[in-house]
């Protein structure tokens, strides 16, 4: 699958978006309760343009985590503090914090 986008907005802000647990509870609620995300389902998202120091933060995290992920001995508790910091990120960026 591939994701082109129409916004300036770069390809890793969609990708953490995406590997986000609100987002997948969005997708799994709203537009498509199977385990197959497809094309479509991407295309239904809502994306919130962050402001610039939730940016900054979600680019850090996202190139941590992928630095991360190059390294063949990947800390799965480390690995687990960034997916937090990534769902405290998103849920913040939607305005969801308190809700689940």
């Amino acid at each position: 699958m591939s994701l082109f986008t129409m916004t300036p907005l770069p390809d890793w802000y969609f990708v953490a978006l995406i590997n986000s647990e609100f987002i997948s509870l969005y997708v799994d609620n709203f537009i498509n309760n199977t385990s197959h995300f497809q094309i479509n389902d991407a295309r239904q998202l809502p994306i919130i343009i962050p402001q610039k120091e939730t940016f900054e933060s979600l680019q850090k995290l996202a190139a941590d985590c992928i630095s991360l992920k190059k390294v063949a001995t990947t800390d799965d508790f480390l690995m687990g503090e960034k997916q937090y910091e990534l769902n405290r990120l998103v849920r913040s960026l939607y305005g969801v914090e308190g809700f689940y």
